[in-house]
């Protein structure tokens, strides 16, 4: 199978629609996209965001990231763009075990309420992403698609299949630190599986989730009627 992003400026660009929920529904496509970095976007990207009606842009990189890599959708004014650093989990966790660890912190992050708001009050569709779109990025994708009522093993799977989109970039990072376990850096089930478990241990829904990070249990609905029912 080959793994296309969305995005021929990206390598990881892929929709949150066409999940089945526990009701029966369907994630709706064009609400909710996750990427990593979108780098040198092309007037054919512009205009794909556009007619899907993704002008909402959340960028959870840290600065020195975006100084490595400066952000090409900013500056383009059809696009309301957010950069909500989340330092949480730019780094590499220390072990396999660490990693889920590695995820709470970044669901709790300072910066991620704001994150969180953006994506319900958004006008129209949003594109999130941070550097690989694996971690922070799949933190958040998890956590919406939990939100709606998505099965574990349709999110995991979700998470691990960004091993695929990234083969490349990952293939390359590890060749430059052999010194870094590749189970830690590649999307591995285990990962997500154990952050899923920290996360019901600890907050048990994903409403009293938006409650603990200072928003509220409507911003879950704001979230899950968006991709449920559209825009």
């Amino acid at each position: 199978m080959i793994y296309k992003s969305l995005l021929s400026c990206s390598n990881n660009t892929r929709e949150l629609g066409g999940f089945r929920t526990a009701d029966g529904g369907i994630t709706k496509n064009n609400v909710y996209w996750r990427s990593d970095v979108p780098e040198n976007s092309t007037d054919r990207d512009v205009d794909l965001l556009l007619s899907a009606h993704i002008t909402t842009v959340i960028d959870m990189r840290t600065e020195a990231e975006i100084q490595r890599t400066p952000h090409t959708l900013a500056d383009i004014p059809e696009f309301e763009y957010h950069h909500f650093p989340i330092t949480e989990g730019s780094g590499v966790p220390e072990s396999l075990e660490a990693v889920p660890l590695s995820y709470i912190s970044i669901a709790t992050a300072e910066n991620m309420h704001k994150v969180m708001k953006a994506i319900a009050e958004a006008e129209k569709g949003v594109l999130f992403h941070c550097t690989a779109g694996k971690d922070r990025t799949g933190v958040v994708s998890a956590i919406i698609l939990m939100t709606c009522g998505v099965d574990r093993e349709s999110v995991v799977r979700d998470y691990v299949i960004s091993r695929e989109y990234n083969h490349k970039r990952l293939e390359a990072f590890l060749a430059a630190h052999p010194e870094v376990d590749r189970n830690v850096v590649l999307a591995n089930e285990k990962s997500m599986n154990g952050f899923i478990d920290l996360f019901t241990e600890r907050f048990g829904t994903t409403e009293r989730y938006f409650e603990h990070i200072g928003l509220s249990a409507e911003h879950a609905d704001m979230i899950k009627n968006k991709l449920m029912k559209g825009i």
